[in-house]
């Protein structure tokens, strides 16, 4: 990856391009499928609490994440992830349709795009791969084998581009998390997925007239708010 240019853009994944947490619909579907279902409720039930702390959630993430990966060797894990990942670029009503316009308009224009997303790398690829965006940089957590060894999440998304020689500013970033303030600040349009009225209200206090909303619903074309 190369370092950061005027033109880079900068996009989250779930929420922005995919309706829907990509790496929990994975857990929910094919990793805690079948046999591995009562081991699934039993490690929820035990971490609910602990998921109402804001702080402890990438922790209990983790954990979460491990049972579920649990017993399966790296290249079987791959592959489930890669063939999940394929499957759900096609599903219909998955895709973000104004969020994928988006994306192909910056990239037309020579923008440099970059999706930078807490869902595991494989499957954000396979995704991305399957709706026409091969050529779209990807900056996203990791794992080996069941253990996730990197959580790109808050302000790990930072050093990760950072280790990756892509540092602030950008021009363009998109996200419809808080979790993504650190991003939004440090691009010069900062745009806001899909928010209610007080993930703006917050926003704004931080961002001031920088911060451009959008709705973003189905196949419609973007509503912009400012």
């Amino acid at each position: 990856m190369r370092a950061s240019t005027p033109d880079t853009v900068i996009f989250d994944f779930d929420g922005v391009l995919l309706r829907g947490d990509a790496f929990g619909l994975f857990l929910r579907r094919t990793a805690f499928a079948g046999a591995r279902l009562p081991l699934a409720v039993a490690a929820l039930v035990l971490l609910a609490p602990i998921v109402t702390i804001p702080a402890f959630r990438p922790w209990a993430g983790r954990w979460v994440s491990r049972i579920g990966l649990l017993g399966r060797n790296a290249d079987e894990l791959r592959a489930e992830l890669e063939r999940f990942g394929a499957g759900l670029g096609a599903e219909p009503g998955r895709i973000i349709a104004p969020g994928l316009r988006m994306i192909r308009t910056h990239l037309a224009a020579g923008d440099r795009v970059i999706v930078v997303t807490a869902c595991e790398h494989t499957l954000a690829r396979a995704v991305l791969d399957a709706i026409g965006l091969a050529r779209v940089e990807l900056v996203a957590s990791r794992i080996r084998g069941p253990r996730l060894i990197v959580h790109n999440h808050g302000a790990t998304k930072m050093a990760q581009l950072a280790g990756q020689g892509v540092t602030p500013p950008w021009r363009v970033a998109y996200s419809d998390s808080l979790s993504d303030l650190p991003v939004l600040c440090a691009a010069e349009q900062p745009v806001l997925v899909n928010a209610n009225a007080r993930q703006v209200a917050r926003a704004r206090r931080l961002l001031g007239a920088r911060l451009t909303t959008v709705t973003w619903l189905g196949g419609q074309a973007p509503e912009v708010r400012r």
